[in-house]
């Protein structure tokens, strides 16, 4: 789930987050921890436009939300966006998206960096 940086410092590259097609956030590890600022219990269950702003359109309905997933899918590129962490501090972040299907359900691995030259939250 982490690809760890050259530095020493142990930094975060990026952290992965899965979301089911609506944009709940099913799974996590350390890193997304350490970027949002919450456990992986507070993590899981949450909306991920709880965190990321923009992301998701607040009272779209699942069917956009999952049309606007394939769509940020399309293309392998990385994305910028304003987050927040779990205390509301405001953070520039850079996504990608992909999707695959596990067991028949599709499934979205959001990765999430932080702009190069950002320090680690």
């Amino acid at each position: 789930m982490l690809r760890a940086a050259a530095n020493p410092v142990n930094t975060i590259e990026y952290a992965a987050v899965m979301l089911d097609r609506a944009g709940r956030i099913l799974s996590c590890g350390v890193p997304a921890e350490k970027l949002f600022g919450a456990s992986r219990a507070q993590l899981v269950g949450s909306w991920i436009s709880e965190f990321i702003s923009c992301f998701l359109r607040e009272g779209s309905s699942p069917s956009y939300g999952a049309r606007y997933l394939v769509e940020l899918c399309a293309d392998d590129t990385w994305r910028r966006f304003e987050a927040k962490d779990a205390a509301g501090r405001e953070l520039e972040v850079e996504l990608r998206l992909s999707q695959m299907n596990a067991g028949g359900e599709e499934i979205y691995i959001l990765n999430v960096r932080l702009p190069e030259g950002t320090a680690d939250p």
